[in-house]
Order: C-alpha cells, then structure tokens, then sequence
C-alpha cells in the first residue's frame, strides 16, 4: 500500500470525508469520525514517549511462528492511569460536534471520574471481545454503544502502537491465518491490490494489514471453492463481499485495483461508508466475522 506524508495524507483523507458525506445517510456518523481521528493523532503525539517500539524477542518470533499473535491482548503496555487520561481526553475533543453527543460525552465522563467504570477495564474487556459484559455496562450507565465503541477501538489502536513496527515484512510473509497477526483479532475488511488482485486483510481492531489467501474464507479457513463466492453491488464495482456458505460469514472486500498508484487507502472509512453492503448480506443470511459484531453493528444502518 502506498505510502504519503503525513500531512498529504490528511488532506486526501479529508477529500474522501467530504466526498462521502454528499451521502445523507452517512454525513452525521462521518462527522464523528472525522473528529475522533483528529483527536487520537493528538492523543497518541501526548503518549508517544511512553509507546516506545517492542523489539522482536526470541520468545515472541516462536510465539508468532506457532501461529500466535504478537501482542499479549491481555496485558496491554499502557497504565491504567493513562487509558483513563486518554478516555477523558476523547470526552474533551469530541465535544461540540452537537448536542446528542455532547450529552452522551457528558454521561461517559460522569463514569468516569465518580469512580462507577475504568476505562481500562473497558478496553481491556473490548478488546478480548466480551460483548456481553459491555452491552450490560452501556445499558446500565445509558451509553450510546457506537460512540463508545469507536472511542474504545481508537483506544486499543493507540495501546497496540509499539507492537506495529514490531513485525519485520519477512517474518509476516510466513503468517497464513485469518486473524491479525498483531492482535489476533478478525478482519472487518479486505482489499485488493495490484495487477494481480492480492488480498490483504483489515484488522477490526487494530487496523493492521497482512496478505492473505484470495480463495479461502478467513474465518473458518474453508477452502472449498464450492462453497465460497462472492455478490458485487449493481453500478459499483468497488466493493464486493466475499461469502462462505460453510461458516455463513462474510467479509466485504474492496477492489482497487483500478486507483492510482499513489492513492492512500483509509479502511476504516471504507468499512463505514460501505455499511449498505452489511445491510445485504444480512438479507441474505450471513454475519460478520468480527466476534464484537459491533454491539451492535446492525443498529448503525437503521
């Protein structure tokens, strides 16, 4: 994937804001996500001294060569005195978009600091996938669980900084699982690239990429060409979504092979702004792969 400076690739990330909030349905929840990724660049610029790479130790490349992740989800290198730093410090730069979410930022903040929720046991939970504990807290406090829910996954990607310069290219060529191969999470998107359609992976957590098999399901492993295919949208040959009638999920799958050569990619927007996708592969029976199954992702398309 091509690389561009920093402030290059701000201005094309902005472009294709704009570009996608021309769609009512997605300009309101686009205007949430613009902000929360101005604030975690500011975030993680205030915790940098502390995220300092993780050198490759020879306990960690024979964890990873018997097909274990890198990071150790269960104890993340961040205090639990910095994740709440940072929780309140989203409360602060997502303020003011509108009153619905100041209200709701208000209601997190309040949690927060009178002692009644950890941000860290928050992100600690969110990341090992515990959906079941974090619907019964946002029910309990009265938590929009979608703002929450990208705060969260923002914040685990800063929690995971030291260990994305970690994995040397070579040492990745040999990962062939479906799972990231720094968090171990699933991914909520694919992209080809490349004269030769090469998939690469999204991880829905951490935001990583690593290359992958085209013709397998990353979920179950299923190679069976018989029971995979894949449905385009009509009129839009950018996405498709890749089906496995085995494990009957599904992973949405950018094509771009037909962009410039220098164009950055910015997957988390794409996963939102291809939310329709979701809508019909729902129709047609099939789940997401990510475990959280965004408690709850279908809510975001009604």
């Amino acid at each position: 994937m091509a690389d561009c400076l920093e402030g290059d690739c701000l201005k094309l990330k902005r472009e294709r804001l704009e570009k996608a909030k021309s769609n009512p349905a997605y300009a309101a929840f686009l205007d949430v996500f613009e902000r929360l990724t101005g604030v975690t660049e500011k975030a993680l610029e205030s915790i940098r001294e502390q995220l300092a790479p993780i050198p490759l130790s020879p306990y960690m490349a024979e964890k990873f060569a018997e097909g274990l992740p890198l990071a150790d989800r269960k104890n993340l290198p961040v205090s639990v005195e910095d994740v709440d730093r940072l929780l309140i410090f989203y409360v602060a730069g997502l303020s003011g978009i509108n009153d619905e979410t100041d209200a709701e930022l208000a209601r997190i903040k309040t949690a927060i600091t009178s002692g009644k929720i950890s941000g860290r046991s928050l992100v600690d939970h969110f990341t090992l996938g515990q959906a079941p504990f974090l619907s019964y807290v946002f029910e309990r406090e009265g938590f929009n669980s979608h703002l929450l829910f990208f705060i969260l996954r923002a914040l685990f990607k800063i929690c995971l900084t030291p260990f994305q310069e970690t994995l040397p290219e070579e040492t990745e060529a040999l990962w062939n699982r479906g799972a990231c191969p720094v968090c171990g999470f699933s991914p909520d998107m694919g992209v080809l690239l490349g004269k030769e359609g090469k998939l690469y992976l999204h991880c829905a957590l951490c935001g990583h990429e690593w290359p992958f098999r085209r013709m397998a399901c990353p979920f179950c492993d299923n190679d069976l060409q018989q029971e995979l295919n894949y449905l385009e949208v009509e009129g839009d040959t950018r996405y498709k979504i890749y089906l496995c009638h085995l494990c009957r999920r599904y992973l949405k799958v950018l094509d771009a092979r037909d962009f410039e050569e220098d164009r950055p990619l910015f997957m988390d927007l794409e996963d939102l702004i291809s939310l329709h996708l979701d809508v019909i592969a729902d129709q047609k029976g099939f789940s997401p792969g990510i475990g959280l199954e965004t408690i709850n992702r279908k809510e975001s398309t009604q």
